[in-house]
């Protein structure tokens, strides 16, 4: 271990995912007792400090593992709160369950090659049955990547959490102002444990005093048992809104997310993953982190109040939120494009094979239209049959580049354009060889932006969902 470390005795503690609610009044509440660094993907968060002198802001794109496992370096705990629900590029081409198993397989071996202590992670509570949604079986995959490389790992399992700022707090607070009839499937009968912001972080400063002491898995939750429908009909009440709930015997998820979208002017993507957090009847585990905070619980009506402001009676802003058009802009402003598609790998294969494979098949896959070509500097272009074009160079990174991760340089080609980021295809194994996701970042095109999305884009995902199709053929 670093004298660094050794100096601060393990209160240096580094927050991974810190611009949301969650993260910023973890920062706030640790500033005066711990050595605090906050890393976002945003460098204009970084850039503004918004908790001041408590807390350094450092920009990092957890894409990158060589970035992540630099910023890593020196610390003992780690608190990973990263979640995909907002784009980091003007186009994503990625189910947000897919970016979050790439960030934390990234984040896993930077924290083994960086020498961190713990990781502490912030997932849900989960059902009793095997029946999971989406969301919630994406958070165990998360887990599960987490402690993949051996990096000592604690998993604290939390419902609701309400609070300023909260996304799924607003999005419910604005259902019950804007609507006066409330559509109720089955599922929202199923009751969860909502937990309060100030409660949560309670629990996490227990956690950092001594994460050596508290490894594994805790269930955290506050003192209510309430459903789905009982949180809504509590919030109109707060609100002073009379509303009428009239339950139905089905709801397709697709239909509730878009109706959120329509409603509340929510992103889909994040309207879909409330809808996978609703309650699922969890089965909890009695634990001695639980019984640490049970003194003092904030029940769900009272960590609702806090949470709204006294004048419009709408949920308090979180502080990433003043930042927002900001961040949009800059995404615009460098226009590059994240794809990232998860593969099934044959059994026996690693990312090298299916690089090449890749490279191979894609010189056969449409109709002898495309052309891949090898140099001896293992480098390969692709290009047109005819005429004779080379629509796009990329160059293996040999000295990066593992059997279970190959990293291709974008070095040219007619369709690559100059970016401010660092082009790349990256094929790496994930899940102790279970996938391999195939994911290209900060590609900047060439192409005017509407004509790329509408061409190039499309193409390349048409090709990757054939390739996907191709080696799950080959796996069974």
């Amino acid at each position: 271990m670093s004298e660094g470390v050794s100096q601060y005795s393990g209160r240096r503690v580094v927050l991974v995912g810190a611009s949301g609610f969650i993260g910023q009044a973890l920062a706030q509440a640790l500033g005066d007792e711990f050595d605090v660094v906050a890393l976002t993907r945003s460098p204009a968060l970084a850039a503004a400090a918004p908790l001041g002198d408590k807390v350094q802001w450092q920009h990092c794109d957890l894409y990158d593992l060589e970035a992540l496992t630099q910023a890593l370096s020196g610390f003992d705990t780690a608190v990973y709160l990263v979640h995909s629900l907002r784009p980091s590029s003007r186009l994503t081409q990625a189910e947000p369950r897919d970016m979050d198993l790439v960030l934390a397989d990234n984040f896993a071996r930077a924290a083994k090659a960086s020498g961190l202590g713990q990781i502490v992670y912030l997932s849900s509570l989960m059902p009793r049955s095997f029946r999971i949604s989406s969301l919630l079986w994406s958070h165990r995959e998360v887990e599960l990547a987490l402690q993949s490389q051996g990096t000592p790992l604690t998993v604290l399992r939390a419902g609701l959490v309400v609070g300023p700022g909260g996304t799924a707090t607003r999005l419910m607070v604005e259902l019950v102002r804007r609507l006066g009839y409330l559509y109720l499937p089955p599922s929202a009968r199923s009751v969860t444990y909502p937990i309060a912001l100030r409660d949560l972080i309670r629990a996490l400063r227990v956690v950092l005093q001594q994460p050596q002491h508290w490894r594994g898995s805790y269930d955290l939750t506050g003192p209510d048992k309430l459903s789905f429908e009982q949180l809504l009909r509590i919030t109109a009440t707060r609100l002073g809104l009379k509303r009428r709930f009239v339950r139905v015997p089905w709801l397709p998820e697709r239909f509730m997310a878009w109706s959120i979208r329509w409603i509340t002017g929510a992103p889909i993507a994040l309207a879909g993953q409330v809808i996978g957090s609703l309650p699922a009847d969890a089965d909890l585990q009695p634990n001695a982190l639980q019984d640490r905070i049970a003194e003092g619980l904030l029940g769900f009506d009272a960590a609702l109040e806090e949470a709204l402001d006294g004048t419009t009676r709408r949920v308090k802003p979180g502080p990433r939120q003043a930042f927002e058009p900001q961040l949009k802009s800059g995404l615009r402003q460098a226009s590059l494009v994240r794809s990232i598609q998860r593969i099934i790998l044959p059994p026996g294969m690693d990312s090298a094979w299916v690089a090449r494979n890749y490279w191979d098949w894609l010189g056969s896959c449409c109709g002898g239209l495309v052309k891949t070509q090898w140099d001896s500097d293992h480098c390969v272009e692709i290009g047109l049959r005819f005429p004779q074009l080379t629509l796009l160079k990329l160059c293996l990174d040999t000295q990066l580049s593992t059997a279970e991760r190959q990293i291709y340089r974008v070095k040219g080609g007619l369709l690559a354009g100059k970016g401010s980021g660092l082009p790349r295809f990256e094929f790496h194994c994930v899940l102790e060889g279970r996938y391999t996701m195939a994911a290209i970042h900060d590609f900047a095109p060439r192409l005017p932006w509407y004509v790329y999305i509408w061409t190039q884009a499309i193409a390349h995902l048409w090709v990757m969902r054939r390739y996907q199709s191709h080696l799950a053929r080959l796996a069974r």
